[in-house]
C-alpha cells in the first residue's frame, strides 16, 4: 500500500475530517452532516465468485446517522491514477455494506 494512501486513510478516519470532505463535496461547505452523526462502518467484507471466497476492502466507510436511523453510508476511495473499474468495486462495497 502507498505511503500517501495510509497518510489518507489516517487523516479521513476522524470524523471531523470525514464531516467536513462531505460537507464540502455534497452540501457546497455547508454544515449538514456533523463530526457526533457518524459512526464507524467496518472496511472489509467478502464476496464469493465463482465458488471462491473473495475479501474487499475499501478506504473509509462512514454511516450518516440521526438518532436511531441510519440516514446514509458515505464512503471514500483514495486514487492517484485512473481506475474505470472503481465504480463496480464500489457497488460491490455498497452492496456488502447494505448486506450487512
Amino acid at each position: 500500500m502507498a505511503e500517501k494512501d495510509i497518510a489518507e486513510k489516517t487523516l479521513e478516519a476522524y470524523n471531523d475530517v470525514f464531516a467536513d470532505i462531505i460537507n464540502v463535496l455534497l452540501f457546497d461547505g455547508k454544515q449538514h452532516i456533523r463530526e457526533d452523526e457518524l459512526e464507524e462502518e467496518s472496511p472489509n467484507s467478502s464476496y464469493k465468485a465463482d465458488g471462491k471466497l473473495h475479501a474487499q476492502e475499501r478506504d473509509v466507510a462512514k454511516y450518516w446517522r440521526k438518532g436511531l436511523v441510519r440516514i446514509a453510508l458515505y464512503g471514500l476511495e483514495n486514487q492517484t491514477e485512473v481506475d474505470y473499474d472503481m465504480p463496480l468495486r464500489l457497488f460491490s462495497y455498497d452492496g456488502a455494506a447494505y448486506r450487512g
